[in-house]
């Protein structure tokens, strides 16, 4: 069964889940104080990256925005499951690709959409995982997947554990 709240804990906002390596951020805010629809439009050539962190217009030297947030992302995602770098390659019919595979165990479903949607490009040469309705799609989806209850006694299990391997100064989750 699958519950609804959004405050289950297999909800991707009680994951506690961080990422916190802003170290090649760029604050889109400072280019166009209080305009918001200003700032969603900037669009940034060129990069500032070794070439296994840059996103693929970077690579093919198109005009990126939050094209580099989502690659991070799917970099981050990558590194979680893997416990490895991300490398990618072209495929014979031009989408990108991961050059390892998901396990057969994995929700296969949900990981090929995320891989192929922050992966590639549209017609235009945008990361189709740069739209905002993109992301929320898979998010949904993962949601969705994390409430099933056979998942959440999984991972409060699996949390229960690493929180009791981390130092003591963080709270034990019972």
């Amino acid at each position: 069964s699958t519950n609804s709240s959004q405050d289950d804990f297999g909800s991707i906002e009680y994951s506690g889940l961080a990422l916190v390596d802003f170290g090649r951020s760029i604050d889109l805010t400072q280019f166009s104080p209080g305009d918001e629809d200003a700032v969603r439009n900037i669009k940034f050539v060129g990069n500032a990256m070794p070439k296994e962190m840059q996103c693929l217009a970077m690579r093919s030297s198109k005009a990126w925005s939050y094209d580099a947030d989502t690659f991070g992302i799917l970099c981050s995602a990558h590194v979680l499951l893997y416990g490895t770098h991300m490398e990618i390659r072209k495929g014979k019919d031009t989408k990108w690709r991961t050059t390892t595979s998901l396990k057969r165990y994995w929700q296969q479903d949900i990981w090929n959409e995320l891989f192929e949607t922050l992966l590639n490009l549209d017609g235009l040469g945008m990361a189709i995982g740069s739209r905002s309705g993109s992301l929320r799609a898979i998010r949904q989806k993962i949601d969705i997947y994390l409430r099933t209850d056979s998942v959440q006694e999984k991972l409060r299990s699996l949390l229960m554990r690493q929180a009791n391997i981390l130092p003591d100064s963080r709270d034990k989750i019972s």
